[in-house]
């Protein structure tokens, strides 16, 4: 709160009648500055807001003639105080180095960050109970200063300081106000750019997890596949082994071993191109494409996986679904998503209906629809309309990622995704996808 300061000289009328128009036009003029403040914070994006308060806190220096002004936050009640923005008049004094405001003025943070104004106009109006603020001001040398708390979102999340070094000050209590209503507007922002942070902090934390999500669910695929054709090299080479250890009585089938082990190799190296391939972080680039081939990759892919969990994988593509608009990386994620979920369903349930089929069909005109319909025993009922929402799986042991990966990466595309349930048995994923055009279409098989 501002303190009362009496005085003992008694001014002319014609004094006191100067100085409250004096005061009067200053307030007119910080109340124009207040509403540009107001319009400049709500348009400043989450990257702005640091730098426009930097800016802010000069003009307002400015008008009013003050020489410092800072900008305190606290995380929460258990994180401290810190000077987060500054503004100093050239050839003045700056903070001083690592500002600790709760040791150095632990009274007066504490008033200030419980919702009161610390305000005075000269030195010798600081109350006698408050002598750290006393002593800030004998050794650091503001004449004046006004620290208001600074709200959002119902609670003081920091503060604000106004000084003046040249000399004392009156803080009429209009202008007050209007001084309040700018730090309000500061931390309105400051709530703002963090939260928006906060989002984006996630967002990310999704992707990496999601990421991580897809690997783990592979895992067994990919040793499966890698270790049926190291298995079969194997083989091959001990064969090449034996027979030279009889003087190779039969060249013919050495070299038939040899030539299948160079095979299997080959077939080894693919599979961990087409793994990095589809993991390797790249930018995303968007061209036309052969869906018929995307899926294909995707099926070889989880073959193993199929085989192991004796699960038959159909492909329907019809011959006007052949080329779309994506990123081929992207959308081999989705199908490989929607794929593996389809394994799962598959396998929650006792019966000889074991398939998996993708399928490709134009959805309406310029669109594809990429389905893939599973034989499980559907989804429940609990968490149908919430598919798509982050952490909610039909998974025993899943994170309730790869759905929602899925969604954003068909939204990015323009299309859109939806589940629907099966006559008999099961679940069909569908997501739509822009077709190309032939002659975008006919320039990617040429550069191809």
């Amino acid at each position: 709160m501002q303190p009362r300061v009496s005085s003992t000289n008694i001014q002319p009328k014609r004094v006191r009648g100067a100085r409250a128009v004096r005061e009067r036009r200053e307030v007119e003029r910080f109340e124009s500055l207040v509403g540009e403040l107001s319009t400049a914070m709500a348009r400043a994006s989450a990257d702005e807001v640091d730098r426009e308060i930097e800016s802010w806190l000069r003009k307002i220096c400015q008008v009013l003639d003050l020489d410092r002004s800072a900008i305190y936050e606290r995380d929460s009640a258990d994180e401290p105080v810190r000077v987060t923005h500054t503004w100093v008049r050239p050839n003045f004094p700056p903070f001083p180095r690592n500002y600790d405001p709760e040791k150095m003025i632990q009274k007066s943070t504490e008033l200030v960050m419980s919702g009161k104004m610390l305000v005075f106009a000269r030195p010798s109006d600081i109350p006698a109970d408050n002598p750290d603020a006393r002593r800030m001001a004998e050794k650091y040398g503001p004449k004046a200063s006004a620290a208001i708390p600074m709200w959002a979102g119902g609670r003081v999340i920091g503060a604000a300081s106004f000084g003046k070094f040249r000399a004392a000050r009156d803080w009429p209590s209009q202008l007050l106000d209007r001084l309040a209503l700018a730090v309000r507007l500061f931390g309105s922002a400051i709530e703002r750019k963090q939260s928006e942070i906060a989002i984006r902090a996630v967002r990310t934390e999704l992707r990496v997890a999601s990421r991580r999500n897809v690997m783990s669910e592979l895992v067994a695929s990919l040793s499966h596949e890698i270790n049926q054709p190291l298995g079969a090299i194997l083989s091959n080479l001990g064969g090449v082994a034996r027979l030279l250890s009889q003087g190779n009585p039969q060249p013919e089938m050495a070299l038939e071993a040899v030539n299948s082990a160079i095979d299997d190799t080959k077939r080894t190296a693919e599979i961990v191109r087409r793994i990095r391939s589809m993991f390797k972080n790249q930018v995303e680039h968007k061209t036309a494409i052969s869906i018929r081939t995307l899926i294909g990759e995707v099926v070889k892919l989880t073959a193993g996986e199929a085989a192991v969990r004796k699960i038959s994988v159909q492909m329907e593509v019809t011959p006007s679904g052949q080329r779309v608009i994506g990123d081929t990386i992207q959308l081999q994620q989705c199908v490989l998503n929607l794929v593996m979920n389809a394994f799962d369903a598959i396998a929650d349930v006792n019966t000889d209906r074991r398939g998996v089929t993708v399928k490709v069909a134009p959805e309406k005109t310029g669109w594809v629809g990429v389905s893939v319909c599973d034989s499980g025993a559907g989804i429940d009922p609990a968490v149908a309309n919430r598919l798509f929402e982050p952490f909610v799986t039909t998974k025993s042991e899943g994170m309730g990622l790869g759905l929602l990966v899925t969604r954003s990466i068909v939204e990015s595309h323009g299309g859109r995704i939806w589940a629907t349930p099966n006559p008999d048995h099961g679940t069909t994923f569908t997501f739509t996808l822009p077709v190309a055009e032939r002659k975008l279409a006919g320039a990617s098989r040429r550069v191809g």
